[in-house]
Formats: structure tokens, sequence, C-alpha cells
């Protein structure tokens, strides 16, 4: 059996300060988005009970997820020689974030005039239909990108014990490990391959 690639070569992973210090970033996004999409209408003067709603439903499980993906990538990173969360991580981390901040920038909000958002302050109330196109698809992906972030922490973690353990990760290599095998076992004394016997 072919012994394992060495761990410091398999974890072998760039890393600089930003991408060593990233999960704290991570965090302090995750705080400040879960502040803008819950009270970031309270800038512009719109508050109401939705507020709260907001704050509950839809901040709280965004800044639960973002905070999880982030301790997930930090001990992912802590297993790497740079302490490093890899680029992919990163990029879909800033990419969440964007759609996180747009998805608190359309939210309506309840006023005497009727629902309004930072959008409308800005764009005019004219425009409130347009808003809530944007708002429905922002809402969605601001989700769908939080779990995607969880996801792929979670499975950078695996992919990161798996090279620990000297495993094969791509198809060329489990074939490579099998090929290896099989040599193996046809040279070692005693086995059908090396005594002559076919199947």
């Amino acid at each position: 059996m072919s012994s394992p690639d060495p761990a410091p070569a398999s974890l072998s992973r760039p890393g600089s300060a930003l991408a060593r210090a990233f999960p704290m970033v991570m965090v302090a996004a995750a705080v400040v988005l879960a502040l803008w999409v819950g009270f970031g209408r309270g800038l512009v003067g719109l508050r109401s009970p939705l507020t709260l709603v907001y704050a509950a439903a839809l901040a709280l499980p965004l800044l639960v997820l973002h905070v999880v993906a982030a301790a997930l990538f930090r001990r992912d990173a802590l297993n790497h020689p740079s302490h490093a969360v890899s680029l992919r991580g990163m990029l879909t981390a800033a990419v969440a974030w964007l759609v996180t901040a747009a998805f608190g920038f359309f939210l309506p909000d309840v006023t005497p005039e009727g629902m309004r958002s930072v959008f409308t302050h800005v764009a005019g109330a004219d425009y409130l239909e347009l808003g809530y196109g944007f708002v429905n698809i922002l809402g969605v992906l601001s989700v769908a990108f939080a779990v995607a972030l969880v996801l792929l922490a979670v499975t950078e973690l695996r992919v990161t014990a798996r090279r620990l353990n000297g495993e094969p990760l791509t198809e060329d290599e489990r074939l490579d490990r099998l090929e290896a095998q099989r040599e193996d076992d046809a040279a070692r004394p005693g086995t059908a391959s090396s005594s002559g016997v076919r199947s």
C-alpha cells in the first residue's frame, strides 16, 4: 500500500493577512448586515412595528448563518500552515455581503404614507413596485448565499480532513491509489497474482 502524501504539502494554501483575519471580518460583517436588515430603515426615519419582526425573522437567522460559517472557516483555516481562508470562501462571502446589503436597501417598512424603503426614500415613492420586485429576489438570494457559505465551509473542512488522512480527493487520485494498491498486492508473496493463479 502506498504511503499517504505528506500533510504540509497537501495542505499548502497561500495566505495574506486578510485571508488569515477573514473569519473575524466575517463576524463583523455579519453583525453590521444584521443591523442593516433589521434596523437600517431607521437611518432615513422609517420605523414601525415591522422593524422588530424583520430583526427576529430575517436579521437574526442571517446573522446566525454567517457566524456559523465564519466559525467553520476558522476551524478549517487552523488546519493549514498559513491559517488562511480559501479564496473561494472569501469570494463567496463577499458576494453574500453585497446581496444582503442590497436586500436591506430594498426592504420596505410601514409608514403613514404606505410601504417605504431606503430605496424609495432615495428614488421616490413611484418606484415602490420596482423595489418589491428586487426585494423578493434579493431576500431569497440572501438566505441562499448564507446557507451556501455554511455548506462551503463544511465541504472545505471535509476536504481538509481527507487530505490530512492522505485520502485521494479526485477520481484520478483514486484510480492511481487503486493501481498502486494492485501493484503492491501483486508483488506480495503468497497472493493469487504472484503465485500464477488466475481467476
